[in-house]
């Protein structure tokens, strides 16, 4: 039996992470009460019943209690800080209009996108592995098995696969196919959602992922494809801005499958030069782009900012790669240091400044303020 690798973990886990991402919600998503088991939350809508949610928001309040008493307000602030982690499970604590406006206002912190960011790479970490523990050896089943568990919890998804891997005499036959097959044949429970089946088999069956006969289905990949409104040849792994539009589930759709109003930095996963549709992206900062979409859809991400202010234009996308943050682009002390690279948009420039560039994270990881030239590229 083949063993899938801790790379190829990895790699199924990036994939997987934007699947989850698109059918879930944003950072700041408060769902009052979910199918009547309570609020869920944040961008892959953690639930109070399953124990999940206030667990998450302990986490962000112990990060910075004034901020978070400030935001939440006394009432609140006192339930999520002195409960025990296991309060609200199997109670259905849903959220008033009013307590969701406050908690969507934490989970949006700096503080609370970079709890979400490290308890959704655990999560969704443990469901591939579990994958691998049932059996799976195909890699675009174990990113649909991530969703299921994510949707469904262990119990389910272990269902689902286990009863594949008897029909089929041995779980190590189970690919995308099939187990896609038989979560809608579990008709009563993840077989519910027919919808989100479908989109979720799309998406994985158009990744680069490789499935049982190990080839990774790249028959009509090319890397030589140009936007519209680029120069450079683009290739598997660059990092792009989608500008807006439609987001195709395949190549060669004709229908767009949603239509994308937003401003994206994203990752290319695959380039394929014959279909209409040439570039598979994934959205870096989860904003939900996932799928291919058109060439004149993408700007190439700014790499021209190296030492001169004049080369950076207001609006370029560029990488932040760690240094002194400032007030102002003339201060003379920072106030603050951020040791992070990060995908930022430059939203000022003074030319005659120290700290040429003001710079905004558009991943989550708190870069605001003007910044120095050497530390951008």
């Amino acid at each position: 039996m083949a063993k899938v690798t801790a790379a190829q973990i990895k790699e199924v886990v990036e994939v997987a992470s934007g699947i989850i991402y698109a059918q879930e919600g944003n950072y700041g998503s408060v769902n009052k009460n979910d199918n009547n088991h309570g609020m869920s939350i944040g961008k892959c809508q953690w639930n109070a019943y399953w124990g999940r949610a206030l667990p998450l928001l302990q986490t962000i309040v112990k990060a910075d209690e004034a901020q978070a008493k400030e935001i939440l307000g006394d009432t609140l602030y006192k339930e999520i800080a002195e409960s025990k982690a296991s309060a609200w499970n199997k109670q259905v604590r849903a959220a008033t209009e009013e307590e969701a406006k406050a908690l969507s206002a934490l989970l949006s912190t700096e503080q609370g996108k970079k709890a979400q960011d490290e308890l959704a790479d655990a999560d969704i970490t443990r469901y591939v592995k579990n994958g691998v523990k049932v059996g799976i050896v195909s890699l675009k089943a174990l990113a649909y098995y991530a969703d299921l568990e994510n949707q469904g919890g262990s119990g389910g998804s272990k269902d689902i696969a286990e009863t594949a891997g008897q029909a089929l005499g041995g779980i190590e036959k189970v690919g995308l196919e099939e187990i896609h097959e038989y979560a809608l044949k579990d008709t009563s429970k993840l077989g519910k959602y027919a919808s989100r089946r479908n989109k979720v088999y799309e998406a994985v069956k158009s990744s680069d992922l490789s499935d049982l006969d190990t080839t990774d289905d790249k028959k009509d990949t090319d890397t030589e494809n140009t936007p519209e409104n680029g120069t450079q040849t683009l290739q598997k792994g660059d990092i792009v801005t989608f500008t807006g539009g439609g987001v195709y589930i395949s190549s060669t759709a004709k229908q767009a499958a949603r239509e994308k109003d937003v401003v994206s930095t994203c990752r290319v996963t695959a380039v394929n030069t014959k279909g209409s549709r040439p570039y598979h992206l994934i959205s870096q900062d989860n904003k939900g782009v996932y799928g291919w979409v058109n060439a004149d859809s993408i700007k190439e991400l700014s790499t021209t900012a190296q030492n001169d202010p004049t080369s950076v234009s207001k609006g370029d996308i560029v990488t932040f790669t760690g240094g002194p943050v400032y007030i102002s682009s003339t201060a003379k002390k920072a106030a603050v240091q951020k040791n992070v690279t990060s995908t930022c948009k430059v939203t000022a420039i003074n030319e005659k400044g120290t700290h040429p560039y003001h710079c905004i994270s558009q991943d989550g990881k708190g870069v605001y303020g003007w910044v120095d030239k050497e530390d951008v590229k």
